[in-house]
């Protein structure tokens, strides 16, 4: 399995929209990609416009599907630009 996270800041003012995109994201991926295991959102208690999304996939296949997924292209470009800041990392899963 591989395993994903990524820190954000969104620009100021666009929080209910990212939360929106993302929200539609997510349940296209339910639809059309099985091989995502946990596609999460996590807001800040201490800064609203900070979130972390957690993402898990079956195998690197699965992810790389994500990443070239027809909606994707829809999605990644409106969600980028919301965003001030994101930091991208992923990692193979030792104990689930």
């Amino acid at each position: 399995m591989v395993g994903g996270l990524k820190v954000i800041l969104v620009k100021a003012g666009h929080e209910q929209e990212f939360e929106r995109l993302f929200g539609e994201l997510r349940e296209t991926m339910r639809e059309r990609e099985p091989g995502c295991l946990l596609y999460a959102l996590l807001r800040s208690q201490t800064n609203s416009r900070s979130y972390i999304v957690q993402e898990q996939y079956r195998d690197q296949a699965s992810l790389d599907a994500h990443e070239t997924s027809e909606h994707g292209k829809i999605y990644f470009p409106k969600i980028r630009a919301v965003l001030e800041s994101i930091t991208v990392e992923y990692f193979d899963v030792v104990i689930s």
